[in-house]
């Protein structure tokens, strides 16, 4: 039974060897067994009884000199108070005679730094640890060592030991110790930033947690350019629907429509956005394109309105409005507004294109009415029933509702301004 202790190290292969230990002590008549033992202190510990378990492991340690038993008996003690002297001078003892070095008695060491810690002998424990875990070659000697520093508020001494075992490992929990470290109680950020920003240029897959931290130092500085690109980087591996969201906000709210554009084409989920921004840069192709895309799936007919408006703006900006591109645009919103749209912007900027080309003044003034039954006060559809109504030659009229644009102070456009000038000329002269 004793070397299945010492082989398996776990309680659950322990277990298993009970039945046969059981078997062996009704054919011993010693008045120590070990196996007897070993089963009662394994019983006690799944029962949770560690405090009857501890005792006979330490027996089990006293009896035989086996070290094993004397590091169980030191894990089981973590959980009860005040049982931590009992295992520091055993451990102290078996140290002093056991110099060579071995993984075991690295592990003792371990044992001892920590059941210093518990027991609040902190000094005590960073002596130890800086004796024999600050110039190990194990990154958990180094962890350990570097927990006393930070508990004994030795922040920069603790930063150079996680950077140690940094270094061996790029263990990421160890990175992000270190830039709390100092972020927080060394105030450097720039060292954290340079830090995490060099791990995830050499290791982009990092977990969330990295590129989370980072994000919210740059954050804390205002470097949004940087919290948006590092966003768009951690959306190419980690993808997801909160993500993209943080992506859309802020690049909206710096404008970087650019940046914005490229990012939802190649991630498609947003096509009224994407829509919006290829109207906002003016790349009335691909607004084209999209519209008729959009048109197509959703059957819905302000998609022909957009369809026609962008084709007008586009000849407009080329100074291309020919007779074939007016009777295209027409065609496309004759089409929308019989299959339904009805919306006041749609309605005034079809019924003051055809005023302000004379294609149909009358049809118009119509249209522009329609709009000015949902929005009567609108200043910019008041402006269009201004224009129509000028160029029917009703100037005094014309006048009239001019002013209620002017009341609204929106005379500063080129465009009204203009008109204003011209309806009040004709007033005044009686005509155009």
């Amino acid at each position: 039974m004793s070397g299945n202790f010492v082989k398996a190290g776990k309680h659950v292969v322990l277990l298993g060897c009970l039945f046969a230990a059981v078997q062996g002590v009704q054919a011993r008549s010693t008045s120590f067994n070990e196996d007897t033992a070993i089963v009662r202190g394994l019983l006690n510990e799944e029962a949770g009884n560690y405090a009857r378990a501890l005792p006979i492991f330490l027996r089990l340690y006293d009896r035989t000199g086996k070290m094993e038993y004397l590091i169980h008996a030191a894990e089981l003690s973590m959980g009860l108070k005040g049982a931590q002297k009992r295992l520091v001078t055993r451990l102290k003892t078996w140290l002093r005679r056991h110099p060579q070095a071995s993984p075991t008695r690295q592990k003792a060491v371990r044992l001892l730094v920590v059941l210093y810690a518990r027991s609040g002998a902190l000094e005590k424990a960073y002596r130890t640890a800086k004796r024999w875990l600050s110039k190990s070659t194990d990154p958990k000697d180094l962890i350990l060592a570097a927990t006393l520093d930070v508990d004994l508020k030795h922040y920069k001494e603790a930063v150079n030991l996680l950077e140690s075992a940094y270094g061996k490992t790029l263990d990421e929990k160890t990175l992000l110790q270190i830039a709390t470290l100092e972020d927080h109680y060394l105030h450097n950020p720039e060292a954290a930033i340079t830090l995490l920003e060099s791990h995830l240029r050499m290791h982009p897959q990092s977990d969330p947690m990295v590129y989370e931290r980072l994000i919210g130092l740059y954050a804390r500085q205002k470097r949004f350019d940087k919290v948006l690109d590092l966003y768009r980087k951690m959306y190419e591996i980690y993808p997801s629907e909160a993500l993209k969201e943080k992506i859309v906000k802020l690049a909206l709210y710096r404008r970087d429509f650019g940046a914005l554009t490229k990012f939802l084409e190649r991630h498609p989920g947003n096509e009224r956005l994407l829509y919006a921004l290829y109207k906002e840069q003016k790349r009335y192709d691909r607004a084209i394109a999209l519209a008729k895309r959009l048109y197509a799936k959703t059957h819905q007919p302000r998609w022909l309105a957009e369809e026609a408006i962008l084709l007008y703006e586009e000849a407009k900006a080329e100074k291309k409005i020919t007779p074939e591109v007016l009777q295209k645009f027409r065609a496309l919103f004759d089409r929308a507004l019989k299959e339904g749209a009805d919306d006041s912007l749609y309605l005034n900027y079809y019924g003051y294109t055809l005023i302000d080309h004379g294609l149909d003044i009358d049809r118009g003034i119509a249209l522009v009415r329609r709009a000015l039954k949902q929005q009567p006060k609108n200043p910019y559809y008041l402006d269009s029933l201004a224009w129509g109504l000028y160029k029917k030659g009703e100037c005094a009229q014309a006048k009239k509702v001019m002013e209620e644009v002017v009341a609204a102070g929106e005379i500063k456009e080129p465009e009204i301004a203009m008109h204003r000038k011209k309806i009040e000329s004709c007033a005044e002269h009686g005509k155009k």
